[in-house]
């Protein structure tokens, strides 16, 4: 079985990537630091933004990912956590498409994780037609 990549979502469930999350890393070696990003902010403040059901708030959040950060996944995928929450599963299962495209062609995302992306895509896309 292939270990999960960092960028992927953790499989506990809190909406972070597993880098952020449960990734048990060993100790880094003398004289490293972890460096925490302003995309590393932005993006984990999204799920607790719609855990705490602000979404006006965490749809700007993912604006400025998706502006200022549109080399990197975060914006797609959290656009595609916010849809869902709020119930607008169209959007969501775009986002989620888009979300799996990306990954499917960059690097350091697995098979996995771009089959995750497009299951929920295919699962919000049929949601949305009830």
């Amino acid at each position: 079985m292939k270990k999960p990549g960092r960028n992927e979502p953790c499989p506990c469930g809190s909406g972070k990537k597993i880098k952020k999350c449960c990734l048990q890393a060993p100790e880094p070696s003398t004289g490293s630091t972890f460096i925490y990003t302003n995309l590393d902010e932005l993006s984990n403040q999204v799920p607790e933004l719609i855990r705490q059901e602000k979404y006006n708030e965490a749809k700007e959040v993912c604006q400025k990912l998706l502006k200022q950060y549109p080399e990197q996944i975060d914006g797609l995928h959290r656009s595609a956590e916010l849809f869902e929450a709020m119930g607008d599963y169209e959007k969501a299962a775009t986002y989620y498409e888009q979300t799996a495209k990306f990954a499917e062609q960059a690097d350091g995302f697995e098979k996995k994780s771009v089959e995750y992306f497009r299951d929920k895509a295919e699962q919000l896309a049929d949601t949305g037609k009830e």
